[in-house]
């Protein structure tokens, strides 16, 4: 046990949402917020810049590490970022982790297709986010214009 309510969990995902939001305004990128109408989101965010689109799951952690298990990434994120691969193209979903401590905010773009095979397996681990590239911090957030670069269906 880590000592933090799920209410503090709660608002800790929220903030890290919020600031992910904030980001893709700076960005200029369209974005829009999957609602949970009671049986859980397949994703956070859905973004469409010009010429395709990205699903984007924002993860909030204390460490920089994501646990495989089914409840830190759900059955209902891991289908839905299966599908949108399926449907939109190879590295479109995106797990944004976000490792935010009271001193400092750090932010990780995650390809689910990088990691997906080890979150599947059932088996213990966990997504280390600093294996992949930093966003850069810029105030009120994170520069995430790298999603407006999609060169073509694999990008």
């Amino acid at each position: 046990m880590n000592g933090f309510t799920q209410k503090e969990k709660q608002e800790r995902g929220q903030t890290g949402e919020a600031l992910i939001t904030a980001s893709l305004r700076k960005s200029e990128l369209w974005q829009h917020k999957l609602v949970n109408a009671g049986y859980g989101t397949v994703a956070d965010k859905l973004v469409i810049p010009p010429g395709g689109g990205y699903l984007l799951e924002i993860k909030t952690r204390l460490e920089p590490r994501i646990a495989y298990n089914r409840s830190s990434i759900t059955n209902n994120e891991r289908r839905g970022m299966d599908y949108f691969e399926k449907m939109v193209g190879h590295g479109r979903s995106l797990i944004v982790g976000i490792w935010k401590t009271k001193e400092f905010q750090r932010a990780f773009l995650i390809p689910w297709c990088q990691v997906r095979e080890g979150v599947l397996s059932e088996l213990p681990g966990s997504i280390k986010m600093l294996d992949f590239p930093e966003l850069k911090k810029i105030p009120g957030g994170w520069d995430l214009s790298c999603l407006k670069n999609i060169g073509g269906e694999n990008a």
